[in-house]
């Protein structure tokens, strides 16, 4: 099977990281994959390289835990995205510039369900990470996601997950009432 690589660039991972504290900016290379035949299970994957070279809130736990995998989840899925507006990928992120996901990244991806499995203890040193958009469904006033992403490490260390994600009011560039309290 065929596919097509994208390697994002530098001043996109940097935009997309931006809102996150310095020390807290843990996706250091990614590269998008499209498949070109549709014979995956997938639209879309992005590949990641990750270093936590100290967590952010807690001593050393000595493994790769909950909060580092929702934020290791979260970096890798806005790079995705992100590439998917810039390149066109997915006809419902072609509806937005750059600018405007940028500006709606953090208010506007809502997490609607997230289940996490930790199979092997994996060290957030430094580990390698995939996330997959499995689906794309467009409703009147949001688009849903489903997602499937994957940690490992030069160990065999290994974690996965499934979740879906809401961008609300993506049609208008106006958050929705809901969405707008809800921060």
């Amino acid at each position: 099977m065929s596919t097509t690589i994208i390697d994002v660039g530098d001043e996109v991972l940097a935009a997309v990281l931006r809102p996150y504290k310095p020390h807290c900016r843990y996706v250091k290379r990614a590269r998008v994959e499209l498949p070109d035949d549709g014979g995956e299970d997938h639209l879309v994957l992005c590949r990641g390289e990750f270093e936590i070279p100290e967590s952010c809130y807690i001593d050393d736990t000595g493994h790769f835990n909950a909060v580092e995998f929702n934020i290791s989840y979260n970096q890798l899925i806005y790079t995705l995205m992100a590439q998917c507006v810039i390149s066109d990928i997915i006809p419902a992120f072609a509806k937005m510039s750059l600018d405007e996901y940028l500006a709606r990244q953090l208010p506007d991806v809502l997490i609607h369900d997230f289940r996490s499995k930790f199979r092997k203890p994996m060290k957030a040193a430094r580990f390698d990470g995939a996330v997959s958009i499995m689906d794309a469904v467009e409703k009147s006033r949001f688009l849903m996601l489903k997602t499937h992403v994957q940690f490992r490490d030069p160990k065999g260390g290994n974690s996965d997950g499934d979740v879906s994600l809401a961008i609300v009011d993506r049609s208008t560039g106006q958050r929705t009432g809901s969405a707008a309290t809800s921060n």
